[in-house]
């Protein structure tokens, strides 16, 4: 059961991430250069750590998968 709610909060927090890092990128667009850059490079690191976040939640799925079975 623990495993389980871990995996559920791991997705939860990419979630978030990437919620955050589309938010940076629709107020680069009208931001101005040197804060659209900042802006961008936030969204980009919160994507990369987003996506790693998904792949643990992936490899702890296939761990419950595999408890389960």
């Amino acid at each position: 059961m623990i495993v389980i709610m871990q995996v559920a909060a791991v997705q939860y927090s990419a979630q978030k991430l990437f919620q955050s890092a589309w938010s940076n990128l629709r107020q680069s667009l009208t931001a101005d250069p040197a804060e659209a850059a900042q802006l961008r490079i936030r969204s980009r690191e919160q994507s990369t750590v987003a996506a790693k976040l998904l792949q643990v939640a992936n490899e702890n799925d296939k761990r419950v998968l595999d408890m389960v079975a």
